[in-house]
């Protein structure tokens, strides 16, 4: 092979190495991902959060909020934070250890 064909074939390849670097990795990060099922994150947010309750729940009663706030989540949703942590100091479940009150 000659200097010149080698010359080229190094130059095109440096070429479509770039492109894909700068061009089409960028591209396929930054393309929408259309999850079924997913919920938006405005609607999230825009999700009215049901109130922390007046007096600590009973273990009962935190079992049944948990049941009927399923789609909450305990982050965002004070009845459900509190019915979690309660079933959680009853023993009836086990945070991961990363989440903190």
């Amino acid at each position: 092979m000659s200097e010149l064909a080698i010359t080229i074939v190094v130059v095109v390849g440096s070429l479509a190495l770039l492109g894909v670097v700068f061009w089409l990795l960028p591209w396929l990060l930054d393309r929408p991902v259309d999850v079924p099922g997913a919920v938006p994150v405005d609607e999230i947010l825009k999700r009215g959060c049901h109130a922390a309750p007046e007096a600590p729940y009973s273990v009962e009663q935190a079992h049944r909020v948990m049941q009927v706030r399923i789609d909450c989540d305990t982050a965002t949703c004070a009845a459900k934070h509190a019915a979690f942590w309660t079933v959680v100091d009853a023993g009836r479940a086990t945070p991961d250890p990363r989440v903190e009150r």
